[in-house]
């Protein structure tokens, strides 16, 4: 997958995970509208 092939408009982004890079991004520039059931689930065996 290329950036090519990501490249576009979303209405949202779902991170994945307590500690994810996504998430912490989102929320320290304000756009981070909601969090998802995702944000909550944490597996130290992944």
């Amino acid at each position: 997958m290329s950036l090519e092939d990501i490249k576009g408009t979303y209405d949202s982004v779902f991170s994945l995970g307590d500690l994810c890079l996504t998430s912490i991004q989102l929320k320290k520039n304000n756009l981070r509208p909601f969090s998802g059931v995702l944000d909550w689930m944490a597996s130290p065996s992944l």
